[in-house]
């Protein structure tokens, strides 16, 4: 029997509207930023993806430090995974813009 390897993940999601460049038209797109940690240590070289109706529509690869950084992405309701070399981590939604700036996620 394999032994299962218990990852804690908080993500910390940071959604902004940007601002358009005319009043007739303004942007409606937003950005997501954040930190992927595992053990409370930076998640080096992890994919974020994000995708609307089973269509990607971002995804960031984390750095050293474990940020991440999507942009360009409609405000709306997002699933998201987390992946490893192929292996998924964690799977969540997010509503973006986020109302509170910050969106922990830990498993």
């Amino acid at each position: 029997m394999k032994d299962v390897l218990r990852v804690t993940v908080p993500i910390a999601l940071i959604a902004a509207a940007t601002s358009g460049l005319s009043d007739a038209q303004p942007s409606t797109r937003t950005f997501v930023k954040g930190t992927v940690t595992s053990a409370g240590k930076p998640a080096r070289s992890v994919w974020v993806i994000f995708s609307l109706n089973g269509s990607e529509k971002g995804r960031s690869l984390t750095g050293d430090d474990g940020k991440y950084y999507i942009t360009g992405v409609d405000p709306g309701t997002y699933d998201f995974v987390v992946v490893e070399r192929g292996v998924q981590l964690y799977k969540g939604r997010a509503t973006l813009p986020i109302v509170n700036d910050t969106f922990h996620i830990s498993f």
